[in-house]
């Protein structure tokens, strides 16, 4: 059995190593991190100015680092990083020391301050991640939605950045533009209305970068993302009704793209997209992204009274 306590920043050499060992097998995969050291380093640094205030340690007899669970909190909302648990594939009892330390891990994250009055969890893995599944259901969050992760990586994201965005005018930084950036944050609840970061939210975000298309008639659409250690993230790619099949989106990517890459070369962008979202996949697909990943996010709501599976 392990001993569960809360992280210290010590901690933090051991976490990001053996998160970034996990990330690399599906079968331990979350969605929420990166697969390479630096990645999670980044991510950890992000989640806010305190991690070791929302991060849960579990440690072997010898006090080494065998299982981490980060908390992320947004209002009412927590996002869990994890659990990761660090055991032998060969170990007789993987499964239930899996299990025992997870729920271990949770249970001590639940009694944080961080997590006082949250009352929705979030999680997120690799369709393969079987431990994660078992945990979900346990612990009474069922499956909100199935996604897929596309990738551009090597010659075709460099021969995209070097052609570089279409030449079109109408594309542009968001700007300061009030009504404009209004207008982005309402095209952004329409399309994604259950999205954890809402419109106005996003407009002011620090983090994203968000480029815009203008039509004699106002906003066609508008595509936010972020540079991350080893790759360019497109966050969200929002389109107005009447503008879908023109060729907006593609437009709006590889702006979006040339932008970030400003900040320096990465060797891959990546997008998720929502299982279904068929008009997406295309494309991405034809700006050259393949399918990497498929992820599942499951959702416990703790106002219908919290499954404590220990």
């Amino acid at each position: 059995m392990h001993d569960i306590r809360t992280a210290n920043s010590a901690d933090l050499g051991a976490v990001v190593a053996l998160v970034a060992r996990l990330q690399q097998e599906p079968a331990h995969q979350i969605g929420f991190h990166g697969e390479t050291e630096a990645e999670v380093a980044e991510e950890l640094a992000e989640l806010s100015p305190d991690w070791v205030g929302g991060a849960v340690i579990a440690t072997d007899r010898g006090g080494r680092v065998r299982g981490v669970l980060s908390v992320e909190v947004e209002g009412k909302r927590a996002y869990l990083y994890g659990p990761f648990v660090d055991v032998p594939a060969n170990h007789p009892a993987a499964g239930q020391v899996w299990q025992t330390t997870a729920d271990a891990m949770l249970t001590h994250a639940m009694k944080l301050p961080r997590l006082a009055g949250v009352e929705v969890l979030e999680l997120f893995g690799h369709r393969k991640n079987r431990l994660l599944s078992e945990f979900a259901t346990r612990h009474g969050a069922a499956v909100r939605m199935t996604t897929r992760r596309f990738m551009l990586t090597a010659a075709p994201l460099r021969s995209l950045l070097v052609r570089g965005p279409a030449q079109d005018d109408r594309v542009a930084l968001l700007p300061q533009d009030p009504h404009i950036r209004e207008a982005v944050a309402r095209l952004h609840d329409r399309c994604f209305p259950d999205a954890a970061t809402p419109g106005r939210r996003l407009v002011a975000s620090d983090r994203h970068t968000v480029v815009v298309l203008m039509g004699e008639r106002g906003l066609l659409g508008f595509a936010a993302g972020y540079t991350q250690a080893d790759e360019y993230y497109v966050d969200v790619v929002g389109v107005d009704e009447d503008a879908r099949s023109c060729g907006v989106g593609r437009t709006l990517v590889r702006r979006l793209l040339a932008e970030l890459a400003r900040d320096g070369i990465r060797d891959r962008a990546a997008a998720m997209i929502r299982d279904g979202n068929d008009a997406s996949e295309r494309m991405f697909t034809k700006l050259g992204f393949e399918l990497h990943a498929e992820m599942v996010n499951y959702q416990a709501d703790l106002t219908a009274g919290y499954r404590s599976a220990v």
